[in-house]
């Protein structure tokens, strides 16, 4: 990755919530480089914010979003949770539990992945052993939605945002959630 890119992803994380102020800090503190890419007026504004103020995280978010390529960025992560899904990284509850959040939030690809969790699997005592039980067609869903991805038939454009260029028989999970259930 570019220096640019480097520090767009930092941007990215703190602007999510993916590494704390702290962490933001001191990483700023120790990359010159955002001054070279991004000006010095810039870097000063970044330097200039008082990281003790409990109204920090706004004021951070104020400078750089402007400087976020929210899509890119929002697109590796939906992608990467397709991927956990369906090569088992992590802890498939918690990637749900996001992907049900994320469907909430806009992304309505995700209905039945978001669905099926909430439905599914979220008020009961023992989620991971009725996973197992619908971790098939979880695993087919995410394989589903990750081909259009790769062939760009969805693209992220902006955070909770995307364009959708498949056929309305590929829109399966928003026009007939019932048949998916059922399959």
């Amino acid at each position: 990755m570019s220096y640019e890119k480097d520090i767009q992803m930092q941007f990215y994380k703190i602007y999510k919530g993916l590494i704390s102020v702290s962490e933001f800090e001191e990483w700023l503190y120790n990359t010159p480089e955002i001054e070279k890419v991004y000006g010095h007026d810039f870097y000063f504004n970044l330097l200039d914010l008082n990281y003790r103020s409990s109204h920090i995280k706004n004021e951070i978010e104020k400078v750089i979003e402007i400087k976020i390529p929210f899509g890119e960025f929002e697109q590796m992560r939906i992608v990467s949770l397709l991927e956990n899904i369906i090569y088992e990284k992590g802890d498939l509850v918690e990637v749900l539990e996001q992907v049900y959040d994320d469907y909430c939030k806009g992304y309505s690809f995700l209905r039945y992945l978001g669905l099926n969790y909430i439905t599914g699997i979220d008020n009961l005592p023992k989620k991971r052993d009725m996973l197992k039980n619908i971790k098939p067609k979880i695993v087919n869903e995410a394989r589903r939605l990750l081909s259009f991805f790769q062939h760009g038939l969805l693209k992220i454009t902006d955070q909770n945002e995307y364009d959708d260029y498949r056929t309305e028989k590929e829109k399966v999970e928003i026009n007939n959630v019932e048949k998916m259930f059922n399959d």
